[in-house]
């Protein structure tokens, strides 16, 4: 039998549950603070407002939230370089590169999203995740906080 699933419901449901998760590591581990960076290339107002659904979602979970932001002039080789330093912060947790990006230089789009650790792709975007998900594959999908050390 069809049962109508309520999208908000579920939504809110699922950051309770990270809410849940991210409390009980945070009470074993003190000094652990998890963190998402959002990456946004230009202004565009439609990806604004989805980043400012993204930040309010990670503090309602629990998490910081960083946005950072490149102007529209960046080339790839300085978008990439940015995403690299990300991926080799260790305070960094998760990265989503919002997209479409805003640029007035031509960049390959899922050249930076591939640049981002697959261990830090919140969106599992990366061409490694996105594989593994299609294929069902979902115990290889690790959360970000998982690979930080923490159990």
């Amino acid at each position: 039998m069809a049962q109508v699933l309520s999208g908000n419901q579920v939504a809110k449901d699922v950051r309770q549950e990270v809410a849940k998760e991210i409390g009980e590591i945070k009470a074993n581990h003190a000094s652990f603070a998890p963190k998402l960076v959002i990456v946004q290339v230009g202004g565009r107002e439609d990806s604004n407002v989805y980043i400012r659904m993204k930040m309010k979602a990670a503090a309602e979970v629990g998490m910081e939230a960083e946005h950072v932001k490149f102007p529209r002039t960046v080339t790839e080789t300085e978008l990439l370089a940015g995403v690299q330093k990300l991926n080799a912060d260790p305070n960094i947790h998760g990265i989503i590169v919002q997209l479409p990006l805003d640029c007035e230089n031509k960049i390959d789009a899922g050249k930076v999203t591939n640049a981002v650790s697959t261990l830090k792709d919140v969106d599992g975007i990366h061409i490694e995740n996105a594989g593994r998900l299609a294929h069902g594959e979902l115990e290889g999908f690790f959360s970000a906080l998982h690979t930080s050390g923490l159990p």
